[in-house]
């Protein structure tokens, strides 16, 4: 990692609005080509980075040979960056995973990877691909109708006796196992984990999932972490009140709530949600959702000054995602938003409100970019192999969704919001 920057050919795919790739060049690691077919994304990349070469093509028509005839580039690739489109494996929706076209986009990624043969490769995805399933039964269908796929890991039924099991390409995990066997196939070294972007300096919880690859024994381990609570001894988490409290008096264009969603959070306090409302009110602010299953925690969220924001999300007005602001009663604005993800103060997010706030709840935030980058920094070759790969493969997996149900369980808890 002692070359200099005009030696490391590092190409970015689904760069979205460069967050990640940000967090990279603050390591050293300069994009020297990105490649990404949303719109408004691209037109963000041009205006901040108009001499970097930018490939708007779908990634399932790009080959090796295709790529390197654009960049007129015949040697190693040092690295490649992606995060697939995640939706397949998120917590809402339908949960369809690898069976859905976004899903597969996943395997474009890994094809090129194969082709390509980089020196390293980031992959990056949400969280909740360490539970995910190749295969999505409909809740309605499954034994015992439980949206948890994890009462699924025991063969459980649910006492009903009728349903067929799940098959084992629909059980929890069967996705990340899957997805294991074939990285291994291309001959790369892996570490992976969930990893928490306030843990690395970002004044957010962002839950993320990580993958770093290299053809070296070993690849880079997953950074440790930085920050943390008071008792752990570490820098403390940094705050929304760093971030964007110098933004109060000029916060920039910013979306808005209805009058009937901002009387409620009228009623939230600091750092509180739905469960801070009178009881008699809760039925009626939460609509349907209020007999939903699930913790309903992203209701009525109001930031915390002294603590890390919740996971920026790209709808800045729903009820059930937004984040308001710790004292004015509205949605935190795109420049706030920006600053929540790390993005420098002077990058521009081109496309309507609505659209930039999209890019920007979609990015990876730039302080987690930055230390993944380091990792690679810190990592050096060595001539052992590893003796038993598949145990520590089964170990990391443990870990990883290990962090991502407690970290479930933790936002499950009553809120302890201070009364303002």
């Amino acid at each position: 990692m002692s070359k200099n920057r005009s030696e490391l050919e590092t190409w970015s795919f689904f760069s979205g609005a460069m967050g990640l790739d940000i967090g990279l060049e603050q390591s050293g690691l300069f994009p020297t080509l990105v490649n990404e077919i949303d719109k408004k994304c691209c037109a963000t990349i041009r205006a901040n980075r108009p001499d970097l070469q930018l490939i708007d093509e779908s990634i399932a028509d790009l080959t090796a040979d295709k790529l390197r005839s654009y960049r007129d580039f015949s040697g190693e690739v040092h690295m490649m960056v992606g995060g697939p489109p995640c939706q397949s494996f998120s917590s809402g929706g339908k949960r369809t995973s690898l069976a859905d076209a976004r899903g597969n986009l996943m395997y474009e990624y890994l094809r090129l990877i194969g082709e390509v043969r980089p020196r390293h490769f980031i992959l990056e995805n949400v969280a909740n691909l360490t539970t995910a399933a190749l295969r999505h039964r409909p809740i309605s269908e499954r034994p015992g109708k439980h949206w948890s796929l994890k009462r699924y890991d025991a063969n459980w039924n649910g006492g009903d006796e009728d349903a067929l099991p799940l098959e084992p390409d629909e059980l929890s995990g069967s996705a990340i196992r899957q997805l294991l066997k074939d990285v291994r196939s291309l001959g790369y070294y892996v570490v992976f984990g969930v990893v928490d972007a306030a843990d690395y300096g970002a004044p957010q919880h962002r839950l993320r999932f990580m993958m770093l690859g290299s053809r070296d024994w070993p690849p880079p381990s997953l950074p440790e972490a930085e920050h943390g609570p008071e008792e752990s001894g570490l820098k403390p988490f940094r705050t929304v009140r760093e971030a964007i409290y110098h933004l109060r008096e000029d916060p920039g264009r910013g979306s808005e709530y209805t009058p009937a969603v901002r009387q409620y959070f009228s009623l939230v306090p600091e750092g509180g949600n739905w469960r801070s409302l009178p009881r008699e009110l809760q039925p009626e602010a939460l609509g349907g959702s209020w007999a939903a299953g699930g913790g309903k925690t992203g209701f009525y969220r109001r930031l915390p000054w002294d603590a890390p924001s919740p996971t920026i999300t790209g709808r800045a007005n729903r009820k059930g995602s937004a984040l308001c602001h710790p004292e004015a009663d509205r949605p935190v604005s795109v420049r706030e938003c920006a600053a929540l993800q790390g993005f420098p103060e002077d990058w521009q997010f081109v496309g309507s409100m609505n659209a930039q706030y999209m890019q920007i709840g979609n990015a990876v935030p730039v302080q987690l970019g930055k230390a993944i980058g380091d990792s690679f920094h810190r990592n050096k070759a060595s001539n052992s192999e590893p003796k038993n790969w598949s145990a520590d493969l089964d170990a990391m997996l443990e870990k990883a969704v290990k962090r991502l149900r407690a970290s479930a369980r933790n936002k499950r808890r009553p809120n302890q919001a201070k009364v303002a």
